[in-house]
């Protein structure tokens, strides 16, 4: 299986397909085993990052296409912290880890060049790029294959395009070849649309808030992002969440609620917004949060408490909070 994978990675290197594919150039690839398709990209035409990656199924493709459109911004979004693919990348001797460096001796291959050794990294939303499990070994193999066959219909002039409004071209490979593929156009994924669990409401926490004499307040905001650096407790490194709740006015934070990978988003803001008006003895007329789904599973919340409940796309006093947080993370290496 690495073998494999290997030998992909460099026949697909010697064909230098960002001369060929740009960084828009996206197609599909089938996995004949899960029945998962994943959405091919070649990196390399804007002369900084070479490689390959491989977004999965609808979500890892529409965070590629919230980056290409604009929707998503890579640091108010967390980008290190979303993406849902397999990647490639062609770098350096020096980038590679000790893990990585083993598998090549036991194999024993060498390579030479800046851009010559391959890294392979799992990336799933949450967590820290990881080694690839054999089954995501498995899948890049096909698509790396797939993306030298897709490069060569380019060149022949057998396809232009692989994207068009609401389409992409999609490779299943021939049943027992790696190298035949049958192509046809599919409609783009449809968005994932999870529902909203219940939100737990704690009825003696909510009797006990409202019989406080609570003064009103100003807006607040309420949000939830990613700390970058990794916490190694669980069986793969994750990214730890934070939510937290700031006065929109004064830019003060209330309270700062950690998240471990099991916990639900609109559970921490509800604890977070809930010991906010505990410890602060204010109730804000309105709270600002970043997305509709949100707004949904927390309004139960705002009634019960008689506050407004509002999204908009960017809180400016929670990113100036994680800004400033993780500069001082920064500063202090992590710690």
């Amino acid at each position: 299986m690495w073998k494999n994978l290997y030998a992909a990675a460099q026949k697909f290197k010697e064909l230098q397909p960002w001369e060929i594919l740009d960084g828009t150039d996206l197609f599909g690839v089938r996995d004949p085993v899960s029945g998962e398709t994943g959405y091919g990209l070649v990196m390399g035409s804007g002369g900084t990052v070479f490689g390959f990656c491989l977004y999965l199924g609808a979500g890892g493709f529409h965070v590629f296409q919230g980056l290409m459109e604009g929707d998503i911004d890579p640091v108010r979004d967390d980008i290190f912290a979303i993406q849902n693919c397999l990647k490639l990348e062609l770098g350096p001797r020096a980038d590679l880890e000790r893990e990585d460096h083993a598998v090549i001796r036991q194999l024993g291959l060498t390579f030479k060049g800046n851009h010559a050794w391959p890294e392979f990294r799992s990336l799933l939303p949450g967590f820290v790029p990881w080694y690839l499990t054999e089954g995501e070994a498995r899948f890049l193999t096909l698509a790396l294959t797939a993306a030298r066959h897709h490069a060569g219909r380019i060149v022949s002039g057998d396809v232009t395009d692989s994207i068009r409004d609401g389409e992409c071209l999609v490779y299943i490979a021939a049943a027992g070849s790696e190298t035949k593929y049958a192509a046809g156009w599919e409609p783009w994924p449809a968005a994932e649309r999870r529902p909203v669990a219940p939100l737990p409401l704690v009825l003696a926490r909510l009797t006990a808030l409202r019989a406080k004499k609570l003064k009103p307040d100003t807006p607040w905001e309420a949000g939830v992002f990613y700390l970058p650096s990794p916490i190694l407790d669980y069986e793969r490194p994750y990214f730890m969440r934070l939510a937290t709740v700031c006065q929109e006015s004064s830019g003060h934070s209330f309270e700062f609620e950690l998240m471990t990978p099991g916990k639900m988003p609109h559970q921490a803001l509800a604890d977070a917004i809930c010991s906010s008006i505990e410890k602060s003895g204010f109730l804000p007329e309105t709270i600002f949060v970043r997305s509709a789904e949100e707004v949904a599973a927390l309004r139960p919340l705002a009634n019960a408490l008689g506050s407004n409940i509002r999204w908009r796309k960017n809180l400016e006093t929670i990113q100036a909070v994680k800004e400033a947080m993780f500069e001082q993370m920064v500063r202090g290496g992590g710690r």
